[in-house]
């Protein structure tokens, strides 16, 4: 199963997303994340690789990528960080659109994922805490309910 994390930059929130995931699932995810607005060959923030540091996932190679056509097509699940990037792809790419789910409302707890770009580390902090708590339920739906879209 492909899973596809989006956010803007492809600095922070989808990155920390990828890596949580990608220590967290177990074999059979293929997981990977994108910034809609990314500059392609940006570094992840340092606040962003630390947290995940602190956890034992190192994501400190991370190289920013800029979304594309293809990688909608490819993956079998798109998340967003926000509610007005998932409103944006499905209207940008009406194709995938039953593909494209906001984290926190399609794991039902209706929250977006904040964003922590310039802020303080225990702001990346809560960031991770937020993603941690969202990934669990996801990965429980993915695996219990494989299909489910």
């Amino acid at each position: 199963m492909k899973l596809l994390f989006i956010c803007t930059g492809n600095t922070c929130r989808s990155p920390m997303a990828q890596g949580l995931a990608q220590k967290s699932f177990s074999n059979g995810f293929e997981i990977f994340s994108a910034g809609i607005n990314a500059i392609e060959g940006d570094t992840v923030s340092e606040h962003a690789a630390a947290v995940l540091k602190e956890k034992g996932i190192d994501i400190s190679n991370h190289l920013a990528v800029k979304l594309t056509k293809e990688m909608l097509k490819y993956a079998d699940y798109i998340f967003t960080m926000t509610d007005s990037q998932t409103i944006y792809l499905k209207k940008s790419y009406p194709e995938y659109g039953n593909k494209i789910k906001t984290l926190g409302s399609w794991v039902g707890c209706g929250k977006e994922v904040s964003d922590p770009w310039g802020g303080s580390i225990d702001r990346y902090r809560c960031c991770a805490q937020e993603l941690e708590q969202m990934l669990i339920t996801a990965y429980k739906k993915l695996s219990n309910q494989g299909e489910e879209k």
